[in-house]
């Protein structure tokens, strides 16, 4: 299925450059996040989803009190995430030509995070690889209460939020992956998201 019809994603390169962040509401038509949700529910009915982890390779750990909640990596096979994978690369595509960031691949991920669980804060760009540069969210939650919790934060240097936003659905956010402390906040409801990273060539 189709995301949405082009769009033009200056604004956001603007945003990135002036502040690090770009948030844009409404990103994708209700039909299209809808899609993806659903599709995430029967991937997790389907016992595709894997517990989240924190770190990866030989660094890679499961410690549900800094990660909570389960997560299924995008494939081809899957024709929603598919179709969001290709709107991605519009996003890409700008970036690249506006920012000149050299960003080669988005990978992402299905994210479930249950009632009650939270990720603390952290870096998206692993350590020892340089290889994310922008990392992006979209949230698939429908009719999301404003004292829900749940929110995204996002940290300066000296650990003062910068930003914190709500997962309402069809919200995307852009945000540098390099020296953006963040965390996702325990809400009383569950979440539905999708994770993902712009990366250069290793």
């Amino acid at each position: 299925m189709r995301m949405t019809p082009e769009r033009d994603w200056g604004a956001t390169a603007v945003a990135l450059t002036e502040r690090g962040y770009a948030v844009i509401r409404h990103a994708m038509p209700e039909v299209g996040w809808l899609a993806l949700r659903a599709e995430a529910e029967h991937l997790l009915a389907e016992n595709a989803f894997s517990p989240a982890g924190v770190g990866r390779g030989e660094e890679l750990r499961k410690d549900t009190a800094i990660r909570g909640g389960s997560i299924c990596w995008l494939e081809p096979s899957m024709p929603t995430g598919a179709a969001f994978m290709v709107w991605m690369e519009g996003v890409r595509v700008s970036l690249n030509r506006d920012l000149f960031l050299g960003l080669d691949t988005f990978d992402a991920q299905y994210a479930h995070t249950p009632t009650g669980a939270s990720y603390g804060t952290h870096l998206d760009r692993h350590h020892r690889s340089d290889a994310r540069v922008v990392s992006a969210v979209i949230y698939l939650n429908s009719d999301w209460p404003a004292n829900a919790g749940g929110e995204l934060v996002l940290y300066d240097a000296h650990a003062a939020p910068r930003l914190t936003l709500s997962p309402d659905g069809g919200t995307l956010v852009l945000f540098m992956s390099e020296g953006t402390p963040h965390e996702a906040k325990k809400a009383t409801r569950e979440r539905w998201s999708i994770a993902g990273w712009f990366r250069t060539r290793a």
